[in-house]
């Protein structure tokens, strides 16, 4: 399963300080964190047939109360991935009530690169 591979690489991150959680955080959690889902899936059979990938579009999301901080801890995800799938978006915001800055990177990965 995807998820359980992409945890178990951003639970690295999490080794460091950095709570990670699949989908939302609980309330009232303290930066920085990382919250991650899936937003697509697809199934590709291989030509013979017998063995199906699952590939999925994510996206990653890190929580920050400082702008370089996200940054940063963006660039350390993307290590983690590089070589593991395709970034295809990368966008940084703030949250209005919060304050929080966040960014948000999309990527597409599959199973037989994570496993």
């Amino acid at each position: 399963m995807i998820q359980v591979g992409l945890f178990n690489l951003l639970k690295t991150i999490q080794s460091i300080g950095i709570k990670v959680y699949p989908l939302v955080a609980p309330q009232d959690t303290k930066p920085p964190y990382i919250t991650y889902q899936r937003a697509g899936k697809s199934d590709t059979s291989t030509m013979e047939g017998t063995e199906s990938i699952d590939i999925g579009r994510f996206q990653i999301k890190i929580y920050t109360k400082a702008y370089l901080e996200g940054l940063e801890l963006a660039n350390a995800v993307k290590e983690k991935l590089s070589g593991k799938g395709i970034i295809l978006m990368h966008l940084d915001d703030q949250e209005p009530d919060t304050k929080l800055f966040f960014q948000v990177m999309d990527y597409k990965l599959s199973d037989d690169i994570l496993s």
